[in-house]
């Protein structure tokens, strides 16, 4: 019983995002600063990796950190069979007013 308890519970509570991250090399304190600064969006890869390789260069370009995937959806267009996928990913960069605080 307190197993099932504890699997209702879980679904009620906030979990954390742990974004892909673009850069390496992040020492564990910037990884603690971390913080959703933008939303971006790809409607046009026609695979996984192309999309991921597509949030990546987004990120880069945006100087963000990480990317989280918040919503992803497939259809054919046009007279095309291909499946294009469209997602929309939450950008995260370093809050450097974090990094100033004392541990």
């Amino acid at each position: 019983m307190k197993a099932l308890v504890q699997d209702v519970i879980s679904i009620f509570t906030a979990k954390s995002i742990e974004p892909i991250l673009v850069r390496s090399g992040l020492s564990h304190r910037e990884k603690a600063a971390i913080t959703p600064v933008g939303v971006t969006e790809v409607s046009w890869a026609t695979s996984l990796e192309e999309l991921h390789d597509a949030l990546v260069k987004k990120a880069l370009a945006a100087g963000a950190v990480g990317y989280h995937i918040t919503n992803v959806e497939s259809h054919k267009p046009g007279h095309d069979e291909q499946s294009v996928l469209a997602a929309t990913a939450t950008l995260y960069n370093i809050d450097e007013k974090q990094l100033d605080w004392p541990l």
